[in-house]
């Protein structure tokens, strides 16, 4: 053994080398067998006297130096120089290194396989819980005064989303000047026991209606039982009879019972996080890691920031939207949330040829963390763009110690559907409750009815320019 001209210790005895793979140029056939860590016994090769890790890395060397020495049988018959001494030290390193992979093999046979992570089942906390309360139970609108209270008892709340909290409200009527109600719900000592944001939505080409809450997968009541939920609930009917509205649209994670219409068609996706990356990683299917190391192969970088990536954000998410055949929302839309949700929220960019072929917007929130919106362009699809981008972020909730990575929602036909599966993630059905008159069906806002197919169709034609012009006009009113 020696160690060549590039401090690497070569496996060859040095009076056989004049020049080897680790810097020397040629190997005369006299070079003898390679020393590699084995004992010779009658018996064969024993155990191996390094560690298995240790084993693996000189495997790999000696992989290394077969290459070499093969580009070297070639380079010397482009000289005119006889490999036939080449080719026998290239037959002595092939020789053990198959020996060396049984050694290796029938080792990791013979140890004990480490269990692999699998994710865990996981359902949504209860945003109805089920503790007793000093009654009699009134209702109040969110003041300034109470305003603290309240987004202590959010913080609190196991049920609790980002978007239960009163900034989402304030930010919602001060970007779309919406009308909005945060309704709290008070015992007799006035402690905080619930709430319930609402917002109120009216225009003439989708109708007057009100949702808790809009543009966000999750809103709904948060009370201390179901009979204080039930008080939160008559009181935004009491508002929405007020204002003549067709219905109130209450978007909750599960199913407590109250005897509201519903609608189910949607799911999200939640992936309990383990520790750390390799553990996840060792739980893909191997076609999905495959994916995403050709993502890793095109992608010429990715950031992780905040505003000063919005330019970036929203020319990939705006493009993406109006190919999608959907409005946009206002880039003032984001900037505010921005703001507003300061040190729980991110913004993402993957690139591909230094140009952004990727974006998201990630919030993370008491151990969960969420991403609402995410978009490729369509002409990078080939590139697995979206898979380097989603195994990224996945490393970064982890991370940033989050418990549950949440994919957002989908319908569960949708192609969507089957892309947040394949990452391990479960689908949790979504229980959207309303409240409407006496008789009135269930609204039917929604791309798969027909009365919206071709605005759909006309939309994905217009420039981009003209997308971004018309379309934070219209989504503002769309929940």
């Amino acid at each position: 053994m020696h160690e060549s001209a590039r401090g690497v210790t070569c496996g060859f005895p040095l009076r056989f080398c004049l020049r080897c793979p680790f810097g020397r140029q040629y190997i005369p056939q006299s070079c003898g067998r390679l020393s590699i860590g084995f004992k010779e016994s009658g018996m064969g090769m024993e155990a191996p006297t390094a560690s298995l890790e240790s084993a693996k890395v000189r495997l790999d060397q000696l992989k290394s130096i077969k290459g070499q020495l093969s580009r070297q049988v070639g380079e010397a018959r482009k000289c005119g120089e006889s490999p036939d001494g080449l080719i026998a030290d290239l037959q002595h390193v092939s020789a053990e290194i198959k020996r060396l992979s049984k050694q290796l093999k029938k080792q990791l046979n013979e140890t004990p396989a480490k269990e692999k992570w699998t994710p865990p089942p996981i359902e949504m906390p209860l945003a109805i819980t089920d503790m007793q309360v000093s009654g009699p139970v009134r209702v109040e609108e969110c003041t300034d005064a109470l305003k603290s209270a309240a987004g202590a008892y959010v913080d609190q709340h196991p049920g609790a989303s980002i978007w239960h909290r009163p900034v989402i409200s304030n930010f919602i009527e001060s970007t779309y000047g919406h009308r909005t109600r945060y309704l709290c719900a008070l015992d007799r000592n006035g402690r905080m026991v619930g709430v319930l944001p609402v917002v109120r939505l009216q225009s003439r080409l989708f109708g007057n209606f009100l949702v808790s809450m809009p543009y966000f997968n999750y809103g709904g009541v948060l009370a201390d039982n179901k009979e204080v939920a039930s008080i939160l609930i008559a009181a935004a009917d009491l508002w929405r009879k007020t204002l003549d509205s067709g219905h109130l649209e209450l978007r909750s994670g599960r199913d407590y019972g109250l005897d509201l219409p519903q609608k189910t068609d949607k799911v999200t996706f939640w992936l309990p996080l383990p520790d750390n990356s390799d553990e996840l990683w060792a739980s893909f299917q191997p076609k999905l890691r495959s994916q995403i190391r050709r993502g890793q192969r095109e992608l010429a970088g990715f950031t992780i920031g905040g505003p000063e990536l919005l330019d970036e954000f929203y020319r990939v998410f705006s493009e993406n939207m109006r190919d999608l055949g959907t409005p946009v929302y206002g880039r003032i839309f984001f900037q505010n949330l921005l703001s507003s949700l300061k040190g729980h929220v991110w913004l993402v960019i993957a690139r591909i040829d230094e140009q952004a072929a990727g974006c998201a917007f990630l919030t993370s929130y008491r151990g969960r963390m969420e991403v609402p919106w995410a978009s490729t362009l369509r002409r990078y699809n080939h590139a697995s763009i979206n898979m380097i981008m989603y195994w990224r972020m996945l490393e970064f909730a982890i991370q940033q110690g989050c418990e549950v990575f949440d994919f957002g929602r989908c319908s569960r036909d949708a192609g969507t559907y089957r892309f947040k599966q394949q990452w391990g993630a479960h689908p949790l059905k979504l229980y959207w409750d309303y409240v409407l008159p006496e008789g009135k069906a269930l609204p039917a806002l929604n791309p798969d009815n027909p009365k919206f197919k071709l605005m759909i169709a006309v939309w994905q034609r217009l420039p981009v320019w003209a997308a971004n012009l018309i379309g934070p006009h219209i989504v503002k009113v769309l929940p």
